[in-house]
């Protein structure tokens, strides 16, 4: 499994340990008529994913590879040298074939068409490489949204998200507050507060039970603002566009200083944080909150999908996966999303210019992330995956026990009912908003300029939570407000980006959040 940071504020979707190898720069060449390729990847933070990780390069060598005369090399860098690596070895002219990447840290297609993103952009286009029969085994969405933004297929995903993520609940501490049955169906935000509260204050085999927890000191660093929390947690309010949207003048509109949002946020973490139910939020980063909940400290817990790995191997309590709660209890409302523009890793190579050998990268890309390769993958992982072929083998094949243990099925079922339901959900967002933006193939274009202003944006959109953090909830409508309005102002000063002036401020545009029926 994996875990992230980066531009695209990533802890959120991979869950990765640091470590590595710390090897740097490329041997790629050709010799004897084998040509050897580089793939540079951060470690995953089980051994039983890296392993299955080497397999596959493994078999790629011994069969496809030596049959076209390539040849891959892992190298594996330490999770938070990686970017800078690549940066690095792009400068030199060096770069590795293929590199696992968050694609826009390397250059953001904001505005850009596709004749511009591929004369400036340093990573080559993989659409040029691989058939279209290869691109249809992955979910539609995986797809749609990089033909958004970049115009064509950049990468090739193979670890998927969940939007907002998964609600966990330490069974243990539920029972010992006498709370009753676990929410099978729909909840709503009162019922979880109540929920929180009772348990809060718990002793739970020797323990003291925190009602939920938050992790929020990388809110602003890892960019965990919008790949966890601003933008994510509306779903449970019935938003489908995040913070903002694309409008047809190609402008910005920002959605997140808003009912959805603002109510979203108390109802799942500024209410307990006002009144004293969670940890102290600025004591952890996002991910760091896996400790806290194995140990049994915490009682509900909003977090990852990987994380569940975790807490199968380290709790030693029962721990399970409930629904997240809505507003008013609405069954209707789509909470699930696929997580793709955030929360979704792509195995990525580069042009001839900076150095890679991208048609060979290509022939390695196809063969790891086959259905077969990326079904072996899950079964040894239990992560969630974007190939759809790959969830049919599942059906058809059964999965390992392991993925049983870590409740991978339950929770890839999951991934595709939100794929399933996607094109309603793209549907209603064209009802609601009659100014959006649409891409080549008709869907609403919901993606927002987060690189721009050197990372000031985070700085305003993370701090906006590490604020409410330390001031025990202080005016989260007021610091949303403050907050948007720093971001419109840094698209604006960036030049090549354009922000709706009249979708500056609280509740402007008016919000369109609901059930989809």
């Amino acid at each position: 499994m994996i875990a992230a940071t980066g531009a695209t504020g990533l802890t959120a979707l991979a869950g990765c340990s640091g470590g590595g190898d710390g090897e740097s720069g490329t041997t790629t060449g050709n010799t004897d008529g084998v040509t050897t390729i580089e793939y540079w990847r951060w470690p995953h933070s089980t051994d039983p994913s890296n392993q299955g990780e080497d397999d596959i390069v493994e078999a790629f060598n011994e069969g496809p590879g030596a049959e076209q005369g390539i040849e891959v090399e892992t190298v594996t860098n330490p999770f938070g040298d990686h970017a800078q690596a690549v940066r690095t070895a792009i400068g030199s002219n060096d770069a590795p074939d293929v590199a696992w990447t968050f694609t826009r840290q390397y250059y953001d297609p904001a505005g850009k068409d596709r004749e511009t993103i591929e004369q400036e952009a340093s990573y080559d286009y993989i659409d040029n490489y691989v058939d279209e029969s290869f691109l249809d085994e992955f979910y539609d969405p995986y797809m749609n949204v990089q033909e958004s933004l970049w115009g064509g297929v950049v990468g090739i995903p193979f670890i998927g998200g969940l939007s907002p993520g998964l609600m966990y609940v330490n069974v243990d501490a539920w029972n010992a507050a006498g709370l009753g049955d676990l929410p099978e169906g729909s909840w709503s935000w009162e019922e979880y507060l109540n929920a929180v509260e009772q348990i809060n204050g718990t002793e739970v085999n020797g323990t003291t039970v925190n009602g939920t927890g938050v992790g929020l000191s990388d809110a602003v660093s890892n960019q965990e603002w919008s790949s966890s929390f601003i933008g994510q947690i509306s779903r449970t309010a019935g938003s489908l566009v995040g913070n903002g949207y694309e409008n047809k003048d190609g402008q910005t509109v920002l959605t997140a200083a808003s009912d959805p949002e603002v109510d979203a946020w108390n109802a799942l973490f500024g209410t307990p944080i006002e009144n004293g139910w969670t940890n102290n939020p600025m004591a952890y980063e996002h991910l760091e909150m896996q400790d806290p909940f194995s140990s049994g400290q915490v009682g509900l817990l909003h977090h990852t999908t990987f994380s569940r790995v975790e807490f199968a191997d380290q709790a030693d309590f029962e721990f399970e996966i409930i629904p997240y709660p809505t507003k008013n209890g609405d069954e209707n409302i789509a909470v699930y999303g696929p997580s793709i523009v955030n929360a979704t890793i792509l195995f990525t190579t580069f042009k001839e210019e900076v150095g890679a050998n991208p048609e060979e990268a290509a022939e390695f890309i196809k063969f790891r992330n086959n259905a077969r390769n990326q079904y072996n993958w899950f079964n040894t992982s239990s992560q969630v995956i974007p190939n759809r072929e790959s969830y049919n083998l599942m059906q058809e094949e059964g999965v390992s026990d392991f993925v049983e243990q870590t409740r991978g099925l339950a929770v890839q079922e999951r991934v595709n009912q939100a794929m399933e339901d996607f094109p309603a959900a793209q549907e209603a967002i064209l009802n609601r908003y009659s100014d959006i933006a649409t891409n080549a193939a008709g869907n609403p274009i919901t993606t927002t300029p987060q690189s721009v202003g050197s990372g000031r944006v985070h700085d305003a959109m993370g701090g906006v939570l590490q604020q409410l953090a330390q001031s025990n909830n202080s005016d989260p409508q007021g610091r949303f407000t403050q907050g948007e309005e720093r971001w419109g102002q840094l698209i604006q000063e960036a030049g090549d980006t354009e922000v709706d002036p009249e979708s500056i401020g609280y509740n402007a545009p008016e919000p369109q959040a609901g059930p989809v029926n």
